[in-house]
């Protein structure tokens, strides 16, 4: 068997080692994400809070496959974004942002780490509030809930 036929026996997903590296990037990214709601307060600066999650990643893959004869490559996918109410998406401040959550902010958070190119991301939506959420608050996350459980529900094999 030539290198070429191995190597792309290797990236199928019949492969252990393919699968442990999938779940143990899946595994950082969900630590991270918990890390990253928790710090989701009233005036927590978005890029304090952006940076930490990315440096959480970074330190986690940073202790894995350290002594591996192949250099693998690992690390953040995609940098951790905190979009705020009404921006819709990956907003990733630039290091001189000053922007911080405040009490009622929507946070959509996305974030994505890698083991050798193997992708986790995860995106999680949070309200900066204590206690339960009302109005059009609850109204939006609800609506959102209830057409990702259709969505998933429509998924199935010879659907389109």
């Amino acid at each position: 068997m030539s290198d070429d036929e191995r190597e792309e026996k290797e990236l199928d997903l019949s492969s252990s080692e393919v699968v442990t590296k999938y779940k143990s990037a899946a595994e950082i990214v969900n630590k991270a994400l918990q890390l990253v709601v928790k710090e989701c307060k009233p005036k927590a600066k978005i890029v304090d809070i952006c940076e930490m999650g990315d440096a959480f990643i970074r330190e986690q893959t940073g202790n894995m496959y350290k002594n591996s004869k192949k250099k693998i490559e690992r690390g953040v996918a995609f940098p951790t974004c905190l979009s705020v109410n009404n921006t819709v998406c990956h907003f990733s401040p630039l290091a001189s942002d000053t922007s911080e959550l405040e009490e009622g902010d929507m946070v959509k958070i996305d974030m994505g780490c890698h083991i050798d190119g193997f992708i986790a991301v995860v995106a999680h939506t949070h309200v900066v509030q204590s206690g339960p959420i009302t109005g059009k608050q609850a109204d939006v996350v609800a609506a959102a809930n209830t057409a990702a459980e259709v969505a998933l529900r429509l998924v199935r094999p010879g659907k389109k």
